[in-house]
């Protein structure tokens, strides 16, 4: 039979083992109105920082050359799993799949073990462009070492964050996915590295190319952004729901029920 200190051990292990398992919820809002370029579903993922997204200056991966390109996020995962065997990673949809101006998309992960999983690493594409994504060369630390939150953390992107993967060349007319008209899956190869999108001199003109097109998802694009626009934001918190865990502290007591 288990004595009240056997039990209160187990209630003292279980609680300390629940305060490492915090599950998140990471919301991307796009900030541009209606009219305004869009994000393709976005990739995340939690991990103790092994997984590296991308260099600045390196070459994209091909995972995340598929997600600049076309914002296709299963290879990326498949490369996050790889590197990161005890990281969780999913895809955060907007309400029709990519996430339009003035819409939002919310993807709730399970750390596992936060004192492990601490680091989130996420990526979208910029539609309709040939390679422009948002995404994080360093990954975000969510959980200190000792597994507790460090939010909630709240940050806008900027058009000056915007990245080229550096795989296509730059050109509406030519694989730019997501235009009516045009195959996304065809375009020039550029060989490149990735940079920021704007240290690129064509950058505006580029974008003012894109004005007046039709989308794939059917919305003309009225408007883009410069450098100075904040585009994205990203709000990251504990899940609504989630069981509040009470710190572990001198005596945790579990008495039997009297028959």
């Amino acid at each position: 039979m288990l004595n009240r200190t056997t039990l209160t051990a187990c209630a003292i292990a279980a609680l300390a083992s629940m305060s490492h398992a915090q599950t998140i919820s990471i919301t991307f809002e796009n900030l541009l109105p209606s009219g305004g370029t869009a994000l393709t579903p976005v990739f995340v993922g939690l991990d103790d920082g092994t997984f590296n997204l991308f260099n600045p200056g390196g070459n994209a991966s091909a995972g995340l050359e598929l997600v600049a390109e076309v914002g296709q996020t299963g290879t990326l995962i498949s490369e996050f799993q790889l590197a990161s065997p005890s990281g969780v990673a999913d895809t955060g949809f907007g309400p029709g799949g990519p996430i339009l101006g003035g819409q939002s998309a919310t993807v709730d992960l399970n750390a596992g073990d936060a004192t492990v999983n601490r680091f989130l690493s996420f990526a979208s594409m910029i539609v309709p462009t040939n390679d422009l994504f948002i995404g994080t060369p360093n990954a975000i630390e969510v959980f200190d070492a000792g597994g507790n939150f460090n939010g909630p953390i709240t940050f806008e992107i900027l058009g000056s964050q915007v990245w080229d993967a550096g795989t296509e060349v730059n050109n509406a007319d030519d694989g730019a996915a997501f235009l009516q008209g045009i195959d996304g899956g065809l375009g020039t190869p550029q060989n490149g590295s990735i940079a920021l999108f704007f240290d690129d001199p064509n950058a505006s003109s580029y974008l003012d190319s894109l004005i007046g097109r039709t989308t794939a998802p059917g919305f003309d694009i009225a408007s883009t952004f410069t450098s100075s626009t904040a585009i994205a934001r990203v709000t990251i918190v504990p899940t609504p729901g989630a069981i509040a865990l009470l710190p572990i502290a001198g005596a945790v007591s579990l008495r039997r029920r009297r028959a």
